[in-house]
């Protein structure tokens, strides 16, 4: 394993926030046993997490200082009364002897400081909570981004082997290459236009290739037919796309074209919509 991979996958941020499951908790720490940079990473990560609380800890508003120390006054006030009054009365039943007055200052200053590392901590519990929101959000979106990278790699891995199927097809000995082009129709509405039609003679197989053809409205679509014995044969329509498009099986023919058809295709060829054409 990689240790500087592993450093970096967010692990570190998990485990210390409490969010990595029970099986990476147990995998992390025997990481920081075994290896010193690990270790050295997470105790970096929790001085980093200490500074940032002591730099953004919020102090509690004056008022409520001010509040506080003003209920503790008048409390300690009335602790001293209550003391002289025990007092007196003790000094009235035994002539002679006198009751010290409990100084209650320090309780007051140990309530005072109290309430106030309690407002700190709320302070630095609500710090370390939108920390903490902050980094799920992160974690989710690394996630997120990882399951999109592995579908696009899917995908990318299906267009690489449908690619490097159709160029071995190609590539056989049976298979007749007729290129058609628009200069080969009279009326082609494109006579620049251009395609390639790759036929296997012994699978019977056809796969078209479009090199310069406009691309279609949105509501028409291309379609290539096949001439057998001057009768035009539906060989299938087709998106205009990068790459090889595998058409349907044709056991004969004489010539190929393409036409522009309604979305879906059609029954026969719209003649003046001809773009290219091409003899086998």
């Amino acid at each position: 394993m990689n240790i500087k991979d592993y450093i970096s996958s967010g692990i570190i941020e998990s485990y210390v926030l409490g969010l990595a499951t029970a099986d990476d908790a147990a995998e992390f720490e025997r990481m920081c046993a075994v290896h010193a940079e690990v270790r050295q990473a997470r105790e970096e990560f929790e001085i980093l997490l200490e500074k940032n609380g002591l730099q953004n800890s919020v102090s509690p508003p004056r008022n409520i200082r001010s509040k506080i120390f003003s209920e503790l006054q008048i409390e300690s006030d009335k602790n001293q009364e209550q003391n002289r009054i025990i007092y007196r009365s003790q000094a009235d039943k035994e002539p002679g002897t006198s009751t010290p007055v409990v100084k209650l200052n320090w309780l007051k200053w140990l309530a005072a400081a109290s309430i106030i590392l309690l407002l700190g901590s709320t302070a630095l519990n609500f710090y370390f909570f939108n920390r903490y929101k902050h980094y799920s959000a992160q974690y989710e979106q690394i996630l997120a981004q990882n399951t999109e990278l592995a579908k696009n790699e899917q995908v990318l891995k299906a267009s690489l082997q449908e690619y490097q199927n159709s160029l071995t097809h190609i590539r056989d000995t049976n298979m007749a290459i007729v290129k058609m082009a628009g200069s080969s129709v009279p009326a082609s509405p494109d006579p620049n236009s251009a395609a390639t039609v790759y036929w296997d003679t012994k699978s019977k197989d056809v796969y078209l290739l479009v090199n310069n053809m406009p691309a279609p409205p949105t509501d028409l679509q291309y379609q290539l037919w096949a001439i057998v014995d001057g009768t035009p044969v539906d060989a299938g329509v087709f998106d205009m796309k990068d790459g090889i498009i595998k058409m349907k099986n044709i056991p004969r023919a004489q010539a190929f074209a393409i036409t522009l058809e309604k979305k879906g295709g059609s029954a026969t060829p719209t003649i003046e919509k001809m773009y290219v054409m091409g003899k086998v």
